[in-house]
């Protein structure tokens, strides 16, 4: 059984490592504590880097994740290495990363991560907050879609129960077979892998599992049992968070995967322009109108079994378990996830109203991307080619495919948006390039 062991605070000096698995409350959590890092340092606890843009650029460097995508590869360049010197160097007696895509570690990189900072004096604890995959897998599939996925809903359902079938070597042989969905869901969930890496790096005490709660559980039940791992007084740490993840509706998410499908970006960062600008801040405040992505009972049933393998990995590895196992069931009420048999993709109409919404945000964002960073000529220039290419929101249903022009409506303002980025970070290149050649000289 999973034991349930002392604060991490009492063991100094520590370095403490959150690989949180994706959609298991970790924006929650990294956001109360940039909230909170004046109150953290009070307590000792350095919450590492001065934006934690660092620490993610620092995860990138160690997994090796930025080398297909020149942006993220110049920022990660030796940010792992940044990191363990930060440590090294702090006085305080808690230095702690929060980054979920330590999850996705092998075991090279996991004996990595932990010798180094052995040898930077730290001694090294691996928190893992994981939830039920029930609750996980709608909101999987739209940070996939967000994240320039092109899987429909109704055929990730289908992966995710093929996935888990043989212990995820059906997964295996679909990502194989060319389906990368397959691949990423197994990354995710596979909580039992994630657990045999770490443990392999460091002894099962020093791996703490962190049961997210259920959705009856109060709102900072959550923060409480991190907290107790890391050894925070919650009594200071009352700033609210930051920033929290929006969530899209069906109709919302099936348009943005439709615009992934137009724009085909092959370049990670690129995507930031579909994920921040369409849809966290333009169809997220449609999300308490539209019906909700909902598993089928075939799906739901594999969620459960998948709950049962994480809970037995947990038991019987010997980590140090935090919260209940509970709150990963192995036999829940399908009435309790909203599970529908047969679920309707989204018609026409909701695609074009979340489409209306999108247009006129992207068509905004244009405007002010254009206007701010070109000169007025090649502002108005660039403005006048994009209005040329639109087919425009009015003549939408005069279209043999309203939808589908919508979708390529769109996808030209993302792209031209796009387009300014590229020039943008190209600027910021520049210019620390030249800073850097001031300060050699």
């Amino acid at each position: 059984m999973g034991r349930c062991g002392p604060q991490v605070k009492d063991r100094q000096p520590v370095a403490i490592l959150h690989a949180g698995a994706m959609k298991t409350g970790t924006t929650f959590l990294q956001s109360k504590l940039i909230a909170n890092r004046d109150h953290l340092a009070d307590q000792g606890i350095h919450f590492a880097g001065r934006v934690w843009a660092q620490q993610v650029h620092a995860v990138q460097s160690l997994l090796g994740l930025a080398q297909h995508d020149p942006v993220m590869s110049h920022r990660s360049e030796g940010a792992w290495s940044r990191f363990v010197r930060e440590a090294r160097e702090s006085e305080d007696p808690t230095v702690l990363l929060s980054m979920e895509f330590l999850s996705f570690a092998k075991a090279d990189a996991a004996a990595r991560a932990v010798a180094e900072l052995e040898a930077a004096g730290r001694e090294v604890h691996l928190v893992l907050t994981v939830r039920d995959i029930a609750r996980v897998v709608p909101a999987l599939w739209q940070t996939s879609i967000t994240s320039g996925g092109i899987t429909t809903w109704e055929r990730f359902t289908t992966v995710i129960r093929a996935s888990t079938r043989g212990r995820g070597k059906v997964g295996a042989a679909l990502a194989r077979a060319g389906l990368p969905t397959a691949r990423r869901f197994i990354e995710v969930i596979d909580i039992p892998r994630m657990i045999e890496v770490w443990t392999q790096a460091l002894p099962p005490e020093r791996v703490h599992v962190i049961v997210v709660p259920g959705p009856d559980a109060p709102p900072d039940r959550l923060w409480e049992l991190f907290s107790e791992v890391v050894g925070i007084d919650t009594a200071t740490t009352t700033e609210p968070p930051e920033q929290v993840n929006e969530s899209l509706g069906y109709p919302s998410a099936e348009l943005v995967r439709r615009v992934n499908e137009e724009l085909r970006l092959s370049v990670p960062s690129d995507q930031r322009v579909v994920k921040v600008d369409l849809g966290r801040n333009s169809l997220s405040r449609l999300r308490h109108d539209e019906r909700r992505a909902t598993l089928d009972p075939a799906t739901f049933r594999a969620t459960m079994r998948w709950n049962a393998r994480i809970a037995d990995a947990i038991s019987s590895s010997n980590v140090t378990l935090h919260g209940d196992l509970a709150d990963l069931p192995t036999d829940g009420d399908p009435a309790d996830y909203g599970v529908e048999a047969d679920q309707r993709p989204p018609s026409d109409e909701e695609l074009l109203t979340a489409a209306g919404v999108g247009f006129r945000r992207m068509r905004r964002r244009h405007v002010e991307m254009t206007q701010q960073h070109l000169n007025p000529q090649r502002a108005k220039k660039k403005r006048r080619r994009v209005k040329r290419q639109l087919i425009l929101r009015r003549n939408w249903p005069d279209t043999p495919d309203p939808v589908a022009a919508a979708v390529a409506d769109i996808a030209t303002l993302c792209r031209s948006v796009i387009s300014v980025e590229r020039i943008l970070t190209k600027r910021r290149q520049q210019r620390r390039q030249q800073q850097q050649r001031q300060h050699e000289d």
